[in-house]
């Protein structure tokens, strides 16, 4: 008995001889990281990965570095991971001219400058991340920025390069001091930065701050939930009768918890072949998934999928969304998110327990997978029911992504994304248009018509964003194309967020009215006029007044076609369309943002300086980060240009083959479908360093 395992994890069912690794283990699965470096402050969740940290943290205080006579790396070597000869400037600074200084101890460096270190020791850029609402102020002599605006101040690019562009990103909760033009040490994406070297919701994502989130779980006023499980042995056995509460019988709530359960033990009990659901159905795991899935807990996770996660992915039209009448598997999906980005460890943790279970019962829906086919556009009203199905599919997509393991992330983008993708087109793409509404009258206007036709939209429209992430972060090769999302763009966000039928119908006929352009333009014909060596004034007018998300998916669609010309060897003619788009694209957003008015923007509809739990669900997520999307694809095109010009240079001291064997298109992003975002995070460091000749 003494050599049998006989601890289980009751998240996973590994198995452990000994309590205590047991213990270590369970850890694991939390985002708890309970052990601290004194001198860098980095956080670890096991001892020996600290003790491996310490040996290089360039923080570490140590005789050689405190020591006045003996010097280091200089800051900037450190920080880009590069040798140095510890002159004073060293050899790298000074064959690039920038500026060279070394910290005389790690007290002396200042919390901005602060270098991110991972569990495996490795020292990345240290990027704060201010908010939109407050943008830094670069030193160049700028326009002032809308009052109130929460996007960026890009009002005026004319004058300003590349460099300086990359200097003005803005950053996280916490503001930095307005960087200085020009210095080598504030050229990064600090958004992208922090999406690239972090995992989880929270910490990618604009899921405001941990008050913001808290206020939200204080304002719900939930009643007090007795546990369910607290008091179960592991013999002991009720059945579902005698284990609920008796508040949850008139609770309408209590069927859809009920439907949730049967549909989790449904697929627990009965696993497919090569199935990851690893748990076995017990009393004890019955009573968990009823807390789980409770009313009460249904209520607070969709609170905070609402006010904390919606802003990030919006396509579902809360207005009209019905909790009694949603499919069981949606509301799962939802509840799982909103655990996610709840303040509670506690949510945090039990929502793991549940990750393959609910993407089994989503993806063997009978909605997903039966005949979606919309045969014509006047049907889409009718297929509500169709369209949750696949949003639950995206959800489950998302939620595996960013919080489940390796093994779920190569799952979901390898098999189930191209499954929704495959489910999306049987659904039909073209379908997604929604018809003339000002010239309607009110009474001929259907809002429910309305908001399944807009959900379906914004739907394919994240699948396409979904897309172009895995070609950006993973070097997935595209699955999806923009000459096929012939389809209707969002509506603005006014339109959308209104509350009832005659309030959209008012929006509607002030933000888009006949004459607007937005009823003959598709997502395909806009990029298509984006891609324009000449736009005319008309056409940059129509896309400026898209809006952050249809403008954040032509962002997105550059990537793609840059991801053609890196994996091509006749791709030239691929060069001036990338181009046209990114000139195009900025003068864009610079109108954009220059027409923005508080109060009175379609697409801005409430303070972002004064968020309420009530409100919050109505901010801009993270697609206002879009201008860091824009500005890598001009970093990557502007390398590639470079590498170009040196392969041509080059091109006769080496024969045909080595040059096919060795391009310049292959030494950016070389590895494919890479589960870990660190190949793009060293990209993105490296572009920090990176400078264009004149």
């Amino acid at each position: 008995m003494g050599t049998r395992s006989s601890y289980q994890c009751p998240i996973c069912s590994k198995q452990y001889k000994r309590r205590e690794h047991l213990q270590r283990h369970i850890a694991s699965h939390t985002s708890n990281r309970p052990h601290q470096c004194s001198t860098c402050d980095s956080t670890f969740q096991r001892t020996d990965v600290l003790r491996r940290h310490i040996r290089t943290c360039s923080g570490r205080k140590s005789s050689q570095s405190s020591c006045p006579g003996r010097r280091r790396s200089c800051d900037r070597c450190i920080r880009l991971k590069k040798s140095c000869n510890s002159r004073q400037p060293c050899q790298r600074c000074t064959s690039q001219d920038v500026a060279c200084c070394y910290s005389t101890s790690s007290s002396s460096r200042q919390p901005s400058e602060r270098p991110i270190v991972d569990d495996l020791g490795g020292i990345g850029l240290d990027l704060d991340f201010g908010s939109f609402l407050d943008p830094p102020v670069p030193t160049t002599t700028m326009p002032p920025a809308v009052p109130g605006s929460f996007f960026p101040d890009l009002v005026d690019y004319s004058s300003l390069s590349w460099q300086d562009f990359l200097a003005m990103t803005a950053g996280g909760e916490t503001l930095r001091t307005p960087p200085v033009l020009d210095t080598d040490s504030l050229r990064s994406l600090r958004f992208l930065d922090k999406f690239t070297s972090n995992t989880g919701f929270v910490a990618s994502f604009d899921c405001g701050t941990e008050a913001q989130r808290h206020q939200v779980i204080s304002s719900l006023h939930l009643r007090a939930m007795r546990p369910l499980d607290s008091s179960l042995g592991s013999g002991q056995q009720l059945s579902l009768t005698e284990s609920l509460p008796a508040s949850w019988i008139d609770d309408p709530l209590s069927l859809k918890t009920h439907q949730i359960l049967l549909l989790v033990k449904e697929v627990v009990m009965i696993k497919p072949r090569n199935s990851a659901v690893t748990l076995d159905w017990s009393p004890v795991l019955e009573q968990m998934c009823l807390q789980f899935f409770s009313p009460a807990s249904l209520r607070k996770f969709l609170q905070l999928y609402w006010s904390i996660w919606h802003p990030n992915v919006n396509f579902v039209h809360r207005p009209s969304f019905e909790l009694l009448t949603a499919k069981p598997s949606v509301l799962a999906t939802m509840a799982l998110i909103g655990a996610c980005v709840s303040p509670l460890p506690a949510d945090n943790d039990n929502a793991r327990m549940w990750f393959n279970c609910v993407e089994e019962l989503v993806f063997i829906d009978q909605d997903f997978n039966s005949d979606l086919a919309i045969s014509s556009s006047t049907a889409i009203g009718r297929h509500r029911h169709k369209i949750q199905s696949l949003q639950a599919a995206y959800m489950v997509c998302l939620y595996q992504t960013w919080e489940g393991d390796d093994a779920s992330k190569r799952r979901v983008r390898r098999n189930r994304f191209a499954t929704l993708v495959s489910t999306a087109r049987d659904v039909g793409i073209p379908m997604a248009r929604h018809t003339q509404y000002s010239r309607q009258q009110r009474h001929e206007f259907d809002w429910m018509d309305f908001a399944v036709r807009e959900e379906l939209v914004r739907l394919l429209t994240w699948i396409f964003l979904l897309d172009t992430a895995f070609i950006i972060f993973n070097n997935l090769p595209p699955r999806m194309v923009i000459k096929e999302m012939k389809m209707s763009t969002a509506v603005p966000e006014a339109c959308f967020q209104a509350l009832t039928g005659d309030e959209c119908f008012e929006k509607l006929q002030l933000f888009l009215p006949p004459q607007s352009s937005y009823w003959k333009v598709s997502l395909c014909s806009a990029f298509q006029t984006l891609c324009k060596n000449n736009l005319a004034i008309s056409a940059r007018d129509g896309l400026a007044s898209l809006g952050p998300l249809n403008l954040f998916v032509l962002a997105s669609a550059i990537h793609s076609l840059i991801f053609q010309y890196r994996n091509s060897w006749d791709s030239l003619q691929l060069l001036p369309p990338i181009h046209n788009a990114l000139n195009n694209w900025k003068s864009i957003w610079q109108q954009f943002t220059a027409s923005l008015v508080p109060g009175m923007s379609p697409h801005v509809t409430v303070d972002h300086d004064n968020l309420q739990p009530d409100t919050m669900w109505k901010r801009v997520g993270f697609c206002s980060y879009c201008p860091e999307y824009w500005l890598l694809a001009n970093l990557m095109t502007d390398m590639l240009t470079a590498r170009n010009t040196t392969e041509a240079l080059d091109e006769g001291r080496q024969n045909e083959l080595e040059r096919l064997e060795d391009g310049p298109l292959d030494s950016i992003l070389n590895k494919y479908d890479q589960t870990s975002m660190r190949q793009v995070n060293d990209l993105i460091l490296s572009l920090s360093d990176f400078r264009i000749a004149g």
